[in-house]
């Protein structure tokens, strides 16, 4: 088909804006990157609807033959993760308008971060995929040291290595593949593979491929670079929106890339399966211990990626599309819980829970966008999070099953029960309320997203990805006394255990798992995933 606009456009326009306008005075450059931002929703809108209404866009740059060429491909899958990518960038530039540190090289490093998300969900060569996650990996390091505190600096550093380490695998697994198939093209591959007679010959730099892209999602045992690196002290708070909302996606997106390219030939379903209920529970566990917010907000970005995951592999095509609807849906909140995570820092010169209260009185719209986040996540009736979840458990088989949801959810809830108790009581913010209008006006335009989601959950579903499905059960009588049973034994538990327990927590919190322990991890994981698919195969 003919494209008014080639995808490779989405890319370039704001690399080349960022560029292009470094030399402008800083608020005409920041006043440039917003329309360029705003230009690519357009651009981004278009193609969703010529591939939702119409059929995937295969674009081959330079018009190279099949499976030479570096091919961007846009379909239900990649269309509407560029879409929820482009509009959270803009949101967050106007968010930020008046940020102190949104300086000419910071905002030249956040588009070409936005650049290279587009083109990692665009891609559809392996290679060009690890190129981009590189350089993506530099961008992110520097975004979180940028402030120059010596704790963000180490954690930037130990993300750095970390991520380097998971690279490496997965290019040992691309010159492996390379060498049995003669092409990194994900579309050739899924056709090469199966021609080579023996299925355990892909198992090996399939191994090496799955394990860095397990580190990239953060899955357990493996996500110890992502509460680092999201919950840094000193990291503005749309990176560190940007890195839970977005980048972290980005990791379950190729997992189910690669888990397609190589379906013919390997099915590890049953073991991301539970790997992602493992991820679910470890990450609301260590998310109760901690006392920083944005660390109660990071582990749960592991908790929330565990449950997608786990809801992408439960072989169930309504709980694939609500883990799919639970991407987008945490971006939104996630995102919207760090932005104001962000500003209730700076307003009370705290991280603590404990000591910050009355962020609903003081500041009313953060604490309403706040509020609005935390329904979300906690799948509250009416909000976004309960129909994507609604949708995964119709997935579960048994009572087994229902039982590890139940268990998902209320470790969930009590994570915030425990982080809301910084919206009520008396305001202990230290100076009056800096007034942002487009602070106010981002916090609310989120919250009110996360309750249209949940409003029109089934149709949105429908809309975005085309499978119809009733999301009428997630806002019945049912449901809503099952959330309120599970948000009064959560605030039970909060108050006769988790307040009890502060000795446990603080050794929970205090244990840091080493580099040393983190390469062993990743070999682990890799010969226990090795060894899964040459007995499953």
């Amino acid at each position: 088909m003919t494209l008014p606009i080639p995808l490779h456009l989405l890319v370039l326009i704001p690399m080349i804006a960022g560029a292009a306008g470094y030399f402008l005075p800083q608020r005409a450059y920041h006043r440039l990157l917003l329309l360029v931002n705003v230009a690519v929703v357009a651009v981004a809108l278009s193609i969703f609807r010529d591939v939702r209404w119409g059929s995937a866009i295969v674009q081959r740059v330079a018009d190279w033959p099949d499976w030479i060429a570096i091919t961007l491909v846009a379909d239900l899958y990649s269309a509407p993760l560029v879409l929820l990518t482009a509009l959270f960038f803009a949101g967050t530039f106007l968010f930020s308008t008046r940020a102190d540190y949104l300086d000419k090289t910071f905002l030249f490093l956040f588009v070409l971060l936005e650049s290279s998300l587009i083109a990692i969900f665009l891609s559809g060569d392996l290679f060009n995929i690890y190129v981009l996650i590189e350089l993506g990996m530099l961008i992110i390091a520097i975004l979180i040291m940028y402030k120059q505190d010596k704790q963000s600096v180490y954690d930037a550093m130990l993300y750095l290595m970390m991520n380097f380490i998971g690279m490496a695998f997965m290019l040992l697994g691309i010159g492996y593949l390379y060498r049995m198939t003669g092409v990194l093209d994900l579309a050739g591959l899924q056709q090469r593979l199966p021609q080579l007679g023996n299925a355990r010959a892909a198992i090996v730099p399939y191994a090496l491929i799955m394990t860095s892209i397990a580190v990239k999602a953060a899955l357990f045992p493996l996500f110890s670079w992502l509460p680092r690196a999201h919950g840094a002290p000193s990291a503005p708070s749309i990176v560190s929106a940007v890195l839970s909302g977005v980048q972290v996606k980005a990791g379950v997106y190729l997992l189910i890339r690669v888990s397609q390219t190589f379906s013919a030939v390997i099915d590890a379903a049953p073991f991301f399966m539970l790997l992602g209920f493992v991820t679910s529970v470890v990450g609301f566990l260590l998310a109760i211990a901690q006392k920083d917010i944005k660390l109660i907000l990071a582990y749960h970005t592991v908790s929330q990626v565990g449950l997608i995951v786990m809801g992408l592999h439960l072989g169930s095509e309504v709980a694939f599309w609500g883990g799919m609807y639970h991407i987008i849906n945490h971006a939104l909140f996630k995102g919207l819980l760090f932005l104001t995570a962000g500003i209730i820092i700076e307003e009370y010169g705290s991280r603590s829970y404990a000591e910050i209260r009355g962020v609903l009185r003081h500041l009313p719209a953060v604490g309403i966008g706040t509020l609005a986040g935390v329904l979300g996540i906690t799948g509250a009736p009416f909000f976004n999070g309960s129909i994507s979840k609604y949708f995964i458990q119709q997935g579960l088989q048994g009572d087994l099953g229902g039982i590890g949801m139940f268990l998902i959810n209320l470790g969930t809830t009590l994570s915030f029960v425990k982080y809301s108790v910084i919206l009520f009581g008396t305001p202990n913010a230290p100076q009056p309320p800096q007034r942002d209008p487009w602070v106010a006006c981002i916090s609310l335009l989120f919250g009110l997203a996360c309750l249209a989601g949940g409003l029109f959950g089934g149709p949105t579903v429908a809309l975005v990805y085309g499978p119809q499905y009733s999301a009428a059960g997630a806002l019945g009588l049912e449901k809503i006394t099952s959330f309120v049973l599970t948000l009064a034994i959560a605030v039970g538990a909060y108050l006769l255990v988790v307040k009890r327990i502060g000795g446990l927590l603080l050794t929970v919190r205090s244990a840091k798992v080493s580099f040393n322990q983190i390469t062993v991890l990743l070999t682990l994981f890799f010969v226990g995933l090795l060894g899964y698919t040459w007995w499953s195969v």
